[in-house]
């Protein structure tokens, strides 16, 4: 025999049948207007939509750069917030640029800050080596969010062995960089997911990857 309880929705939350009343329930979100991204680079700006109350806004900062000898850069930092805009009507959007590449023994450069105006930011990753010498990347710093996240670490120093990479850039929300080819390090520059850290290259004499640019989304409801 199954037993059901009746519930209500209340302006506070969901009341039961025996009068006790959950406040944390989730809110209907509305329906979905439309969605922004910016995966480049650069200062722009959101406009809210006609309609729209309220939105959720994906923030990710930008990879640390590679160096060689397998060095990787970290990934940027995530963050996301719900965020009601019933008297907002336009913000600032910042996309961090990726981390430069550099060679064998030098500190690669360090991913840039994304963020939404001054609701919810994220850091970028450290490039290789900018703490300690033959190290990976760190990852980068969130603040402000409902959610916020780091993101992984760069690989050290590692022994390539016949030519073939085993390091790797840290891994951001939206996913990982690719490793150098056995053969060469070039091809997959511009292949890393949005945050993710450059990958070290392979052998001495060849230069990591660029870190992975942000990106920010914004979701909009009614």
């Amino acid at each position: 025999m199954q037993c059901f309880m009746a519930v209500t929705l209340t302006s506070t939350g969901v009341q039961f049948s025996n009068s006790t009343e959950n406040t944390t329930a989730s809110r209907n979100m509305g329906q979905l207007i439309s969605i922004n991204s910016w995966g480049s680079p650069g200062t722009y700006t959101w406009y809210k939509p006609a309609g729209c109350t309220k939105i959720l806004v994906q923030v990710q900062g930008a990879g640390g750069g590679g160096c060689g000898y397998c060095e990787s850069g970290g990934a940027g930092a995530y963050t996301e917030k719900l965020i009601d805009v019933t008297s907002v009507s336009a913000v600032t959007v910042t996309v961090g640029a990726g981390g430069v590449n550099t060679g064998y023994y030098s500190a690669a450069g360090d991913g840039g800050t994304s963020s939404f105006g001054g609701y919810c930011s994220a850091t970028g990753g450290y490039g290789a080596n900018r703490h300690v010498s033959h190290t990976g990347g760190h990852s980068g710093y969130p603040s402000g969010g409902d959610v916020n996240l780091r993101g992984g670490v760069g690989t050290g120093h590692g022994d390539t062995g016949g030519r073939e990479a085993v390091g790797g850039g840290g891994n951001s929300y939206f996913g990982s960089g690719y490793k150098a080819s056995h053969s060469t390090n070039t091809t997959n520059w511009g292949r890393t997911a949005p945050g993710a850290g450059g990958a070290g290259g392979a052998m001495q004499g060849w230069a990591g990857q660029h870190g992975g640019p942000g990106i920010v989304i914004v979701y909009n409801y009614s």
